[in-house]
């Protein structure tokens, strides 16, 4: 019995092996996607200085916000009497919660009658000091910076990691935190204060195909690794998309203001 039993599952293991080399033929073969180099990136262009080097992209934003609209807004929200403020939206990528580098920082603002996106891009750990000295630099022509979650997260964050390069900041523009005004105006009459919440409620918008703040880290430590900027592309609209998104909700802010 046991010998009959035995060869019964040789011969099924002989006739699984058969059908399987004969449907190799027939398998379908997966292309791997191409892999991507920052250079192919709208946009994107070194920047040297007398410290080294970091990227930068630069991309014209006006069908997303309008400058007319940003200045009305600033001066009802912010109070400017003999001026209008210059301001800029400032977020930040970063590999961790602290102490661990800054790769990305994402700026909108108004240039020359023109919105404009300007990010500073750390393309390996060795360009962080570069960056932060770059982003201080243009944080110095602007009267107001305005965050979400920025006094509490953006600007410690910059701080701790300008100590850590030993670089002096000497940008100190007023900081206007969008989180701290959502929450005195939306706290109860929305399900939470987050950003993608507000987009959803107070913008009217969901974002598609956005990758998830929690897996930015990991895609950085992947890009510097492997060079293949691929899903790094998808961390850049992300971050782009947030400093739009509170460009666009501090003007939602004003509009709601009476006069």
């Amino acid at each position: 019995m046991k010998a009959l039993e035995e060869g019964i599952r040789q011969r099924i293991e002989r006739l699984r092996l058969n059908l399987l080399e004969k449907s190799r033929g027939f398998m379908p073969r997966i292309d791997r996607p191409r892999p991507i180099s920052l250079e192919e990136i709208d946009g994107l262009r070194e920047i040297n200085v007398s410290g080294g080097k970091c990227a930068v992209i630069e991309k014209d934003i006006d069908d997303y916000v309008e400058a007319v609209d940003l200045r009305s807004a600033a001066r009802k929200l912010l109070g400017a009497v003999q001026h209008d403020p210059v301001l800029v939206f400032l977020d930040l990528e970063t590999t961790g919660f602290s102490s661990t580098p800054l790769f990305l920082a994402g700026t909108v603002f108004e240039q020359d009658g023109m919105m404009r996106s300007l990010q500073y891009l750390a393309r390996d750990y060795s360009e962080e000091k570069v960056l932060l000295g770059l982003l201080d630099e243009l944080m110095g022509r602007f009267d107001t910076c305005v965050t979400f979650n920025g006094k509490s997260f953006d600007m410690p964050y910059i701080r701790d990691r300008a100590e850590y390069h030993g670089v002096s900041l000497a940008a100190s523009p007023h900081q206007y935190d969008l989180l701290h005004v959502a929450r005195r105006r939306w706290k109860g009459r929305l399900p939470d204060c987050r950003l993608v919440t507000l987009e959803a409620h107070v913008l009217g918008r969901r974002r598609i195909g956005d990758v998830p703040g929690r897996e930015v880290p990991c895609i950085y430590h992947d890009f510097v690794h492997t060079k293949d900027a691929r899903r790094l592309r998808g961390v850049l609209r992300h971050n782009m998309l947030d400093c739009i998104s509170m460009a666009q909700l501090f003007i939602s802010l004003a509009e709601a203001v009476k006069c």
